[in-house]
């Protein structure tokens, strides 16, 4: 059962402000607003890990700064909400439907005459890994390995999940692996959260699309540790909900792998002419893979 978030909209300091009141404090704000203040302009988002001590409790706290955008896009954002606020929206759409997120503690934007001049969302941090380094720290260290069985559930549950995720008309600004936080629960296995939602959107159901083709590419464009083609076709299986292959599914796997090739010829520089399992293979030989014992 997902939680319900309430949040209250506030003016400090010039800024519009939408917090959540039991985690808000002026202190927490002064502390937030002299990390933003220190940080120069830079045309991508900036993303600060931040200590916050309040009441004798640490907390870690990430906080993500937008700088202005070029001009088209300042245009565009006169007339809507800024990168930080949609941000916080998609989050509550995302909980709301019962997908993990981080919890948005509070989100603001800084305007003057309408014109959006600087935004930022802070959020809680959590236990867990991005999807390459939980991966990679299994990998090397044997005894905390994921097993075999582990690592193909987590495969399961995660194209469920991002299956269920298309279905209710989300679409992923950047799917790619560092934006899919794993955490290991006990009694309960691997956990996948969404991350950075500043761009995902979602799409009425009637509205006929295809982006959600787009987050596949991204997902599937990156060798991963232990990550094997046969986990790729189980994924692909556990996406469509059929272990059966149907021509429809035949077709949209080539066009997943001719798109792979496209991505990493044109993103990472590799000759993609030989085999696609060579190709997606991570480069260290020496890390297990399904013939080298059982932890995966």
């Amino acid at each position: 059962m997902a939680t319900e978030l309430r949040y209250r909209d506030l003016v400090q300091d010039g800024w519009n402000l939408r917090v959540l009141p039991e985690r808000w404090s002026n202190e927490l704000w002064h502390c937030l607003l002299s990390h933003i203040r220190e940080q120069v302009i830079r045309r991508h988002p900036q993303t600060l890990m931040v200590n916050f001590f309040d009441k004798d409790e640490s907390q870690r706290l990430f906080l993500k700064i937008f700088d202005p955008a070029t001009y088209w896009g300042g245009i565009k954002d006169w007339f809507r909400d800024s990168k930080a606020l949609r941000f916080l929206k998609q989050g509550v759409a995302l909980s709301e439907a019962e997908f993990l997120v981080p919890i948005t503690i509070a989100a603001g934007e800084e305007r003057r005459l309408g014109i959006l001049k600087r935004a930022f969302v802070v959020t809680l941090g959590m236990d867990g890994a991005p999807l390459p380094t939980f991966l990679s720290e299994s990998c090397s260290i044997a005894i905390a390995g994921v097993a075999l069985v582990e690592k193909r559930n987590g495969l399961r549950t995660l194209a469920r999940q991002i299956r269920r995720f298309h279905d209710l008309g989300f679409i992923h600004g950047d799917l790619v692996p560092s934006n899919i936080l794993v955490r290991r629960v006990p009694a309960i296995g691997l956990q996948f959260y969404f991350m950075d939602n500043d761009r995902t959107r979602r799409y009425s159901k009637w509205l006929p699309q295809t982006l959600w083709k787009r987050n596949l590419v991204q997902l599937n464009r990156f060798p991963l540790p232990s990550i094997t083609l046969q986990d790729r076709m189980r994924f692909f299986r556990a996406y469509l909900g059929a272990q059966d292959s149907s021509e429809a599914n035949r077709r949209l796997l080539r066009w997943l792998e001719a798109k792979t090739r496209q991505r990493r010829r044109e993103c990472d520089g590799v000759d993609t002419t030989g085999s696609f399992r060579k190709l997606m293979s991570w480069p260290n030989s020496s890390l297990p893979t399904a013939n080298h014992g059982k932890h995966q």
